[in-house]
Formats: C-alpha cells, sequence, structure tokens
C-alpha cells in the first residue's frame, strides 16, 4: 500500500527541517510505503540547498523544481506537478511550515481505506497571547467542521492536513480539474463533494499538526482574507450562520436596547464558549491556555469585525511574496 505525501515549498528555510524530520520519522504499518515528494517553487531562499541536504539523508524523499512556465498558478501549479509523478494509492498534502506527529500518516491513511477525502487537524503552536488566540481559533473552527461532519454537511478541508484516494483525486480531474483558487484546498473538496465522494474531519491528537503563528495582525488579515475566497463559495446557510457568529454580540446588544430580557444571553453564551474552548483543549490533550480562553470572545468579537470591515474594499489577495486578485 503506497502513500505519497507531496509538499509545496517556497521561501521556507526557516521551517522546512522541522517539517521534513516529522514526515520522515512516521510510525506505519509494515505493508504501507511511504514517499514525500517536494516542490520547491522557485524559492528565493535557502530552501533548495536544505532540500538537498535531505534528499541526501533520506531514500524517501524526491525533490522537484517546479517550472515557472506552466499553465497553472501558485501552489495548484506546484501540486498538479507533484501528483503527475505518483503512482500512490492514496495522496496527503503537507505544508512546509508544519511539524506533524508520527502518527499521522498512519491515521490519515486509516481513514481514507473508507473515505475519498479527509482533513485532519492542526493548530498553532503555543506562546503568548496573539499565538495562543490564533490556536484556539483554530481548534474551535475544526471542531465545528467536525461535528458538521459527523452529521453529513460538508464545509471545507484543510490543505496543511488533507488526505484523499488517488482513483477520486483522478476522477475529478486531479488539480487541473479544479477552477483556480488560491483556496486550493477548498476547490478541491468541492470538486469531491460534486463528485459524491465521502468526506471525514477528523478530530484527534493522532492527527494533530502543529505550524507557526501569524506575527500581526495585518498579516493575519492577509490570510484570513485568502482563505475567504474559499469561503465565499460555501452553500448560503453556513455563510449567514458565520456571519451572524461574528455579529452576535453586536446584534444582541443592539437588540436588547430594545428588549432588556435579552441581555441574559451575553454572560450565559459568554460562559458556554468558554468552557467550549476549554473542553476542546483537554480532548486533544492539549495544555489549557487559560488567558486566551477567557479573552477568546472578545478578541475574536475583534479581530473577525475588523475583517469584515477590511473585505469590504475587495483587497488583492497576498501568498508567498506572490498576489493574486480576490475570487
Amino acid at each position: 500500500m503506497k502513500v505519497s505525501v507531496l509538499v509545496a515549498a517556497r521561501n521556507e528555510e526557516v521551517t522546512i527541517k522541522s517539517c521534513l524530520e516529522s514526515l520522515i520519522s512516521q510510525n506505519v504499518n509494515n505493508n504501507v510505503c511511504v514517499d514525500i515528494l517536494i516542490g520547491n517553487d522557485a524559492s528565493e531562499d535557502n530552501t533548495a540547498e536544505i532540500l538537498l541536504e535531505f534528499v541526501r539523508k533520506s531514500d524517501q524523499i524526491r525533490v522537484f523544481n517546479i517550472p515557472q512556465n506552466r499553465p497553472l498558478k501558485g501552489k495548484v501549479n506546484v501540486l498538479d506537478y507533484l501528483s503527475s509523478y505518483t503512482d500512490a494509492e492514496y495522496i496527503l498534502f503537507a505544508d512546509a511550515d508544519v511539524i506533524y506527529p508520527s502518527s499521522w500518516v498512519q491515521n490519515m491513511l486509516n481513514s481514507l481505506l473508507s473515505k475519498d477525502i479527509v482533513t485532519g487537524v492542526t493548530i498553532v503552536e503555543q506562546g503568548e497571547l496573539w499565538s495562543d488566540y490564533q490556536r484556539l481559533d483554530w481548534i474551535f473552527a475544526l471542531k465545528m467542521i467536525r461535528i458538521l461532519s459527523k452529521l453529513g454537511i460538508p464545509v471545507t478541508a484543510m490543505g496543511n492536513n488533507m488526505g484523499i484516494r488517488k482513483v477520486m483525486f483522478d476522477k475529478v480531474g486531479g488539480m487541473k480539474g479544479i477552477p483556480f483558487s488560491v483556496a486550493e484546498d477548498f476547490a478541491l473538496f468541492r470538486e469531491v463533494i460534486k463528485a459524491e465522494g465521502h468526506f471525514e474531519q477528523l478530530f484527534s491528537k493522532e492527527v494533530l499538526a502543529v505550524t507557526q503563528p501569524i506575527n500581526s495582525l495585518n498579516e493575519w488579515l492577509h490570510q484570513r482574507w485568502r482563505w475567504m475566497q474559499g469561503a465565499k463559495k460555501v452553500q448560503v446557510s453556513l455563510k449567514i450562520l458565520n456571519y451572524l457568529n461574528i455579529i452576535f454580540y453586536p446584534l444582541l446588544i443592539l437588540l436588547g436596547a430594545f428588549f432588556n430580557e435579552l441581555l441574559w444571553l451575553l454572560p450565559v453564551v459568554y460562559v458556554v464558549k468558554s468552557a467550549t474552548i476549554i473542553t476542546i483543549q483537554k480532548k486533544l490533550a492539549l495544555k489549557i491556555r487559560w488567558k486566551a480562553s477567557l479573552l477568546f470572545e472578545f478578541m475574536y468579537l475583534f479581530t473577525y469585525n475588523v475583517l469584515l470591515i477590511y473585505s469590504v474594499t475587495k483587497p488583492k489577495v497576498y501568498w508567498k511574496g506572490r498576489v493574486y486578485k480576490s475570487e
């Protein structure tokens, strides 16, 4: 049974060593063969040199310099090129700035034995309050997607921790078969759903990967705006729920000005959501970040309402030093 891990790498000299160390240290069953295909996407730092070191270290790794004159662009171009060099039955997608647990490949594969596309759990590395807030934001969102997944409601996938059956990948036309998007993970997921593929959002420490935090609010806005290019295409009911979640507190306060009896919901919702955040951390066997847990609702209210204002101007999408039009 063969599994290929595809990794797009552009200017990743700071993080790629840790990522590759985690990928070549996977514990898999004896009947599982893992190869790691890395696409160097015109990196301008020392990424290429680091990749060559790992090629000498591990025979699992193959490195490709991605041609820039192909019709596809960005990460889609990298993943399309890499996928043409695999004959594996299963494909996993990893990011060069993420560290994966040694149980990742086997547990993603276990799910793919009965599903067509699966998504793991990725969180931000713990640190100061801003990092911890991002950490909790990620796991809360993924937990909600997990609940909807269990109810049979497809939402999205996450390209830094995702797997797909090669048969399904080929059925939807691979990366060439999806409309170009800077949110290529959502675009691929949507094509699988259109093809009536079976999906699953996993939620366990065995598939829990760790990535680096975004350093500033401005960079965070760029990241979330890029993700929103995919979110724009989800079903209308989910869009409405998402926007209601963002404006819930201001809306409740506004309504409370006319109907005072509604104001008691403010502390109730705060306590319930804070307790949920704490419970989710326990579920994943994480150290509870108390300060961020208690301040989460306030930070969420601020950051996502700023994002709504930011999105009104339909700014350009920034990714790895490249600029794209919003979709």
